[in-house]
């Protein structure tokens, strides 16, 4: 029974490889952009690149419904329809794509006003947003290469031109502050490279299409209904993700003021290393789904979704225990005591992570199935039940309390909602998934939880410390869960790769 991702070691280290070199160049790329353009020009570098993506809602979950059909036509065979679902996804979002082209030069002249930029970054600011805006739509529609590489569930080549593009947007812009230069060249900089990037992976997918996709002929009106049918829910999902994680700290700068945001926003920034270290593994379980969907193997998808799940509890949890645990030691040696208040942040968030870990793996199977009505619906109510309780929670115990109403909603809406309907769904007993995940991952979560209050009693005051203790609580945890959570085969498998990788057989 064939219930992980086609290429899934290959694609997850590709994700995991992507993620760490994007986290490892946002530490190092920072300080530079920050020292070589000024308080006031990165400043406006942040505000600039941070809008703008808010446009990013404009592809009305198009590009992600690609997926669906691209991975359904390579799993029957029908490279015909894949070429179609490609041509018609991108010419549908050439439209918005356009739209925002045009608007870009009323963006650019009025984000000087509206954000009060100083005179002598004024010129640079609209040329930069100029720049952005136009980036943006072009990767509108040509997002749909990405999204069919996905679809052929060849997520190393995405990464890599991933990677690639953000190793050289981060040393054309050192070379570029080094040399004297600016706000402007390191946008045309970016720009020009993102744009390179999006043609790299055209090429990717001509190849694997055997063909050019980008032909009038191919442009099928009667998949446009289709599209559209399953684009719209996943628009309103984007749309309700983006209310649930990017308003929180709106929130609080508005109730709590500006000072406080930015100690909210520490927190959120170490909370969600748990969905950076979880999310690269679930990516690949909706193509998966998709071919399953197609081939009609209802026993495999069920297969497919306790094994992701697994997987999914598996990685999380340690990272949520070691987030919470010591929160506030990792706090003080990061950014200082001052961000002591952060430490309730960081919990609430990361535990919400772990909520979501527990449905995202369902939450892919039913889009691969094509079930995107009821938890697109379940997503929105959440957006509105969070922001209606991080409201008045921020006003009645402070800024832990926008991100426990972040909690409290993930909590009613991930698991006592949509959890019960991903087992309906999909034919497996809600009870029984309870009671696997709970027989595997209870043991090993309660004593790498013991281990961890231990150790934060010792006194952790250094980077070193913190570091170790992290370390022994997740290698408590592994330790434990490799009996508890593994079966005998699997444990026979792990340990045979493990052995084969040692010995040079495996690259």
């Amino acid at each position: 029974m064939n219930t992980l991702p086609t290429r899934f070691r290959r694609n997850a280290l590709a994700n995991y490889a992507n993620a760490f070199v994007t986290l490892a160049l946002a530490l190092l790329v920072t300080p530079i952009l920050v020292r070589g353009l000024g308080k006031e020009a990165y400043g406006t570098w942040v505000l600039v690149t941070s809008l703008v993506l808010y446009f990013d809602l404009l592809k009305f979950g198009f590009s992600k419904a690609a997926i669906k059909y691209v991975a359904e036509g390579n799993a029957m065979g029908d490279i015909e329809r894949v070429r179609r679902t490609i041509a018609t996804s991108c010419a549908a979002l050439s439209l918005p794509g356009l739209a925002l082209l045009l608007a870009a030069p009323g963006l650019a002249f009025l984000f000087p006003a509206l954000f009060h930029v100083s005179a002598d970054l004024k010129l640079a600011a609209m040329i930069l947003v100029a720049l952005s805006v136009a980036d943006l739509a072009v990767a509108i529609p040509a997002d749909t290469f990405g999204s069919a590489l996905s679809g052929f569930q060849r997520f190393e080549l995405l990464n890599a031109t991933l990677t690639a593009t953000a190793v050289a947007q981060a040393v054309a812009w050192t070379v570029i502050l080094a040399l004297g230069g600016g706000l402007i060249a390191i946008g045309v900089a970016g720009v020009s490279l993102s744009v390179a990037s999006q043609v790299a992976r055209y090429a990717m997918v001509r190849g694997l299409c055997g063909g050019p996709p980008l032909r009038r002929r191919y442009v099928d009106r009667s998949l446009l209904k289709p599209l559209m049918s399953m684009s719209g829910w996943i628009a309103l999902t984007d749309f309700a993700e983006v209310v649930i994680g990017g308003l929180d700290p709106i929130v609080v700068g508005l109730i709590s003021g500006v000072p406080q945001a930015g100690v909210y926003a520490v927190g959120s920034k170490l909370a969600a290393l748990t969905s950076r270290f979880t999310t690269p593994l679930l990516t690949m379980f909706f193509p998966h789904a998709s071919e399953l969907s197609a081939s009609g193997r209802k026993e495999s998808i069920r297969g497919t979704l306790i094994a992701g799940t697994r997987i999914a509890i598996g990685v999380a949890t340690p990272l949520t225990i070691v987030l919470g645990v010591l929160a506030r030691p990792a706090i003080r040696v990061w950014v200082g005591p001052q961000f002591d208040e952060a430490a309730l942040v960081v919990i609430y968030l990361s535990t919400t992570a772990l909520v979501y870990a527990v449905a995202q793996t369902g939450v892919l199977v039913l889009r691969g199935m094509g079930d995107v009505k009821f938890p697109a619906r379940i997503n929105l109510f959440e957006a509105v039940l969070n922001l209606s309780l991080s409201v008045i929670l921020c006003k009645t115990i402070g800024i832990s309390g926008v991100a426990l109403g972040t909690l409290i909603a993930a909590v009613i809406t991930q698991l006592i909602i949509l959890l019960p309907y991903i087992c309906r769904r999909t034919g497996l007993k809600l009870y029984s998934l309870i009671g696997l995940l709970a027989r595997q991952f209870l043991i090993p979560a309660a004593l790498a939880l013991g281990v961890g209050f231990v150790l934060l009693r010792m006194g952790l005051d250094n980077l070193a410390l913190v570091t170790l203790a992290g370390a022994a609580i997740v290698a408590t945890y592994v330790a434990v869960a490799f009996v508890t959570a593994l079966s005998a085969a699997e444990r026979r498998t792990l340990l045979d790769f493990l052995r084969r990788r040692k010995s040079g057989q495996i690259a």
